[in-house]
């Protein structure tokens, strides 16, 4: 053998084996991380707080140690001076009034019966009678309203003459009359309807009696009477079913 093999033999077989010590580095890496891990997952509790207790205890006072109340002393009275009396002079009397002579009965009843008894001979005139007015003629002229004809000698009664109720009437002429809008037609122009109101003041049967020769005219009549169905109705005093009017529309200005 040459003597550079020698020395390499020798070398290798004096050569520390490194096998074990890598084994051993290995377990405790392998221990070190597996402590760590541990200790990353293990997490203590929160510690329960310990507060400190006190203890009280109520001690009752003994009845027979309390003190009696003392009530507060009242005030003493204080006596006060009498006042001094002092002499005032008599009042003057006053004047008695004089008492006006009161007449007597029999004197009352004799002159209240002279008063009440009639001069001899003397003519007792009699109270005049107030005569009974007769119902509204249905409105003024102003409203250009009225019932019945024109005042003409063959005019038609504008309602019957047992019907005596002027309220009725009245009532019954505003009504239409704030239905009513007068078209532009000359002064004059009249026109006359008739129109029949039942019990429950529903209008039946309206109609145009004479016509004032201007369409406008006769149309406003007639949508005024619809506009103001149905009237009040009938008075109760009124014993028949149904009463019919003849109303006059004129343009009185």
């Amino acid at each position: 053998m040459d003597p550079v093999s020698r020395a390499l033999a020798e070398i290798e077989r004096y050569r520390p084996r490194l096998l074990p010590f890598m084994v051993l580095a290995l377990v405790l890496h392998a221990g070190l991380v597996t402590a760590v891990v541990l200790i990353g997952i293990y997490k203590p509790g929160p510690r329960a707080a310990h507060l400190p207790t006190v203890s009280v205890r109520l001690v009752r006072e003994p009845a027979l140690q309390r003190r009696p109340s003392v009530p507060a002393a009242r005030p003493r009275p204080v006596a006060t001076p009498m006042p001094e009396v002092t002499a005032v002079p008599a009042a003057t009397p006053a004047p008695q009034p004089t008492a006006a002579p009161v007449k007597q009965p029999e004197d009352v009843l004799s002159q209240a019966t002279k008063d009440a008894m009639p001069a001899i001979g003397a003519k007792k005139t009699p109270a005049p009678t107030p005569q009974p007015q007769p119902p509204s003629p249905g409105g003024s002229g102003r409203s250009g309203l009225s019932l019945g004809g024109d005042g003409g000698a063959g005019d038609v009664p504008g309602i019957p003459s047992d019907f005596q109720f002027t309220y009725y009437i009245d009532r019954m002429l505003a009504l239409i009359e704030s239905r009513w809008y007068k078209p532009p037609v000359p002064l004059g122009t009249g026109a006359r309807a008739r129109f029949t109101i039942l019990r429950d003041g529903k209008l039946r049967g309206i109609a145009l009696e004479e016509s004032s020769g201007y369409p406008t005219f006769d149309r406003a009549i007639l949508r005024a009477l619809y506009a103001a169905n149905p009237l009040p109705p009938l008075p109760p005093a009124y014993l028949k079913s149904s009463l019919t009017v003849h109303l006059r529309f004129a343009n009185s200005g």
